[in-house]
């Protein structure tokens, strides 16, 4: 499945904040070199990259939402019951890539650490439907019920 424009705009979105936590992490940890990480052509080869890498990896989530590779595992509920840690990945090329990134997580509703709060429903079920509706236009363009092949959480 081609780049779609919502997938490139989602990638830019993504790749803005990215930088912005870069230039942030230069500016905090390793001041001697911020200067050089902060001039016009650095950022713009940053941006370029991280763009480019979102573009390809949100693809790939998308059609493994699509085509049925998409899996999702609870690893551990808080003691409340009111949240959960939770692994979320697909299947590329044959291989399990677990999907680590937070700003994809964000996609879905987790939090860098994995963590989703809520009970009272199937909270891998929303993680894999609010990625799936933001990796889309619109919901009535995702139509989850038509086009998504099977649910798997193990």
């Amino acid at each position: 499945m081609p780049i779609t424009k919502h997938i490139l705009k989602l990638a830019e979105g993504l790749a803005k904040e990215r930088l912005k936590d870069h230039l942030k992490f230069y500016r905090k940890h390793l001041a001697h070199c911020y200067d050089k990480e902060n001039t016009a052509e650095a950022k713009e080869r940053y941006l370029n990259d991280s763009i480019k890498y979102y573009s390809k990896e949100l693809t790939r989530i998308k059609n493994a939402l699509i085509k049925g590779r998409y899996y999702s595992s609870v690893k551990s509920v808080s003691a409340s019951g009111m949240s959960r840690i939770i692994i979320i990945g697909y299947i590329y090329k044959n291989k399990f890539r677990t999907i680590r990134d937070e700003q994809i997580l964000s996609l879905a509703g987790v939090d860098k650490n994995g963590r989703i709060g809520g009970c009272g429903m199937d909270m891998l079920f929303h993680a894999q439907y609010t990625l799936f509706n933001n990796l889309h236009n619109s919901y009535k363009v995702a139509h989850y019920q038509k086009r998504m092949k099977e649910y798997n959480n193990i």
